[in-house]
């Protein structure tokens, strides 16, 4: 009796096993595309807690009349530290701290470079906004924490 030789693949044909392997690959990628990269472009959208949320750290916005630039106070102090602006720009400190927090103008503690830089007390979520009509470095801090400190920079 003659016996039948099975070749390594068992009994489909090659053509099958490679249909297979690209539709399982094809449902593989599928779901992982579904579940982890359309999600917001793929990336972790979710910040960290020590760091300061996108959205608010130098978001640039356009108005009618000025440009914004927004500053963060957070436990760790002012973020960015420094921001340059175009004169006529509009600054917008946001307290995020979970305290009470001050932008008060160099030097500490009498605060006489630049007076309308000293906005005074905002509480814990709270915003304060400054327009920045000259050129010039503005130098600022918070007077309940003075090593918190920030500058702006007017071209």
């Amino acid at each position: 009796m003659a016996e039948e030789i099975i070749s390594g693949y068992g009994k489909r044909p090659l053509w099958q096993w490679i249909t297979i392997y690209a539709v399982l690959g094809i449902v593989v990628y599928g779901l992982i595309y579904y579940f982890i990269l359309s999600k917001k472009g793929g990336y972790n959208t979710n910040p960290s807690p020590t760091t300061p949320p996108v959205t608010t750290s130098e978001a640039t916005f356009s108005t009618t009349a000025t440009a914004q630039k927004i500053v963060t106070l957070t436990t760790d102090g002012f973020f960015p530290k420094t921001i340059n602006v175009k004169a006529g720009t509009e600054v917008t400190w946001s307290n995020q701290s979970g305290s009470n927090g001050t932008v008060s103008s160099d030097p500490h503690p009498i605060h006489t470079d630049y007076s309308p830089l000293n906005l005074g007390n905002f509480p814990n979520e709270g915003t304060l906004s400054l327009t920045f009509d000259k050129p010039g470095t503005y130098g600022y801090h918070n007077h309940l924490s003075p090593a918190q400190t920030g500058t702006i920079v007017v071209q």
